[in-house]
């Protein structure tokens, strides 16, 4: 046997087992394919199964549970209402002293300084006196001259109607007694008297005088300025009484039970106000009273401006004196005390609403207004009653009329109406 003979049956297997190999690979591709389609479908198969054989969930027919809320019990007692504000002091009179003659400044006072003390009427400052003075010496030569032309023309008329009448011609005319020449001889000397008392005045003008107590604010003009009528020489403020300009808003004024052009009187004289300040590193106090409040409304800030007054704000009775110009803090009390009542400040609602526990454990929502509001409590004139309870936790989506499990502050649930003598604990 040749080498031919052995290689012809090899070469017939390998031409049969193509095809089978071909399809082989087929198969292969196919399962691959395939198989995560077949195990998706047994899945949901096994998940369809599942849900179809699963026990079904029961309906729940018991009521909801009321929601939680905590409560605190509103009392009532004897308060007086008080407003905490900021302002700026300002002297109630403030004037620019000004010369009311012409001349040079010959001298000045050693209290005409800035921030100097003065009293009322006391000379701060003197022009050159020398013109005013002969000027009074000329008025009072004229007034002289006018008297004896009027003793002249009196003497004269005299002597006329005497003569007339010596003639008997019955009443004499004015012309032949002299009665114009005398009215003029008089008027002559009421002219001359008032030019005197004018030259006089001019005199005392020459020494500039403080129109009011008070103190230097800025001085203008000092020894050897020229000044003229109407100069300023100084801006001067009034030490007898400081006032303090307060913002209030209309929640303020119905606390203090103030009306918009309120002005003190014997019968109300206006709330008490302590301000306060912060001086040489010490807290200072001093007293005084809500006086008026303006009749108008700022029409940017819808406030309404009061204003306090001082009394003596630099005597030595005050812990230090209350310049012009100072921030301050003022608390406004009300005149009396009254009945309020008092709950904690988280009791009132979106600054206008309170939640009620009623006795069958409902929610009673009435809007309210605050008599006064502080960091911790809330005071009302109406609108809660002495030993209700009001809500003091958050309620999501309140309504008239929901029901509640109420709780108090020390955790236990009130499941059926307090007790009065429960309440006012």
């Amino acid at each position: 046997m040749n080498k031919m003979d052995l290689d012809m049956p090899t070469e017939a297997t390998t031409v049969e087992d193509k095809p089978r190999a071909k399809l082989w690979a087929t198969v292969k591709r196919l399962a691959i394919f395939a198989a995560p389609v077949v195990v998706l479908a047994l899945v949901a198969a096994l998940f369809a199964l599942m849900i179809a054989t699963g026990p079904k969930p029961e309906e729940k027919t018991d009521a909801p549970h009321p929601p939680a809320v905590q409560y605190a019990v509103a009392h009532a007692r004897p308060s007086v209402i008080a407003i905490s504000v900021q302002g700026e002091t300002r002297p109630r009179s403030e004037a620019t002293l000004a010369a009311q003659v012409a001349g040079r400044i010959v001298w000045i006072s050693p209290r005409f300084v800035d921030g100097g003390a003065f009293t009322q009427g006391e000379v701060l400052a003197r022009v050159d006196e020398a013109d005013y003075r002969l000027a009074v010496v000329r008025a009072r030569a004229q007034v002289a001259q006018s008297e004896e032309a009027l003793a002249r023309e009196e003497a004269e008329a005299e002597l006329a109607r005497q003569d007339w009448q010596a003639l008997g011609r019955g009443d004499p005319p004015p012309l032949a007694v002299r009665e114009p020449q005398l009215a003029q001889a008089r008027a002559q000397l009421a002219a001359s008297q008032a030019a005197l008392r004018s030259a006089e005045l001019d005199l005392s003008r020459a020494s500039i005088r403080a129109p009011f107590t008070g103190r230097i604010r800025d001085r203008r003009v000092t020894v050897g300025d020229y000044v003229g009528p109407g100069t300023p020489t100084a801006v001067m403020f009034a030490t007898d009484t400081m006032e303090v300009r307060l913002p209030l808003t209309d929640a303020d004024l119905a606390s203090m039970r103030i009306p918009v052009g309120f002005t003190a009187s014997s019968a109300n004289p206006g709330p008490v106000a302590r301000i306060t300040s912060v001086t040489g590193g010490r807290s200072m106090t001093w007293e005084g009273r809500l006086v008026r409040t303006e009749a108008s409304v700022d029409a940017q800030t819808r406030l309404v401006y009061g204003v306090v007054e001082v009394r003596d704000p630099f005597s030595a009775r005050q812990p230090a004196p209350l310049a012009p110009g100072m921030f301050v803090a003022a608390r406004l009390e009300g005149s009396s005390r009254e009945t309020l009542v008092a709950a904690p400040r988280s009791a009132l609602k979106r600054n206008e609403f309170v939640y009620v526990v009623t006795p069958q454990n409902t929610i009673d929502i009435r809007q309210v207004r605050a008599a006064q509001t502080t960091a911790d409590e809330v005071l009302f004139r109406e609108g809660v009653a002495d030993g209700e309870r009001v809500v003091v936790s958050v309620l999501t989506s309140p309504r008239q009329g929901m029901a509640v499990t109420p709780i108090n502050r020390a955790g236990e649930t009130s499941t059926t109406p307090a007790a009065p003598s429960e309440l006012r604990d």
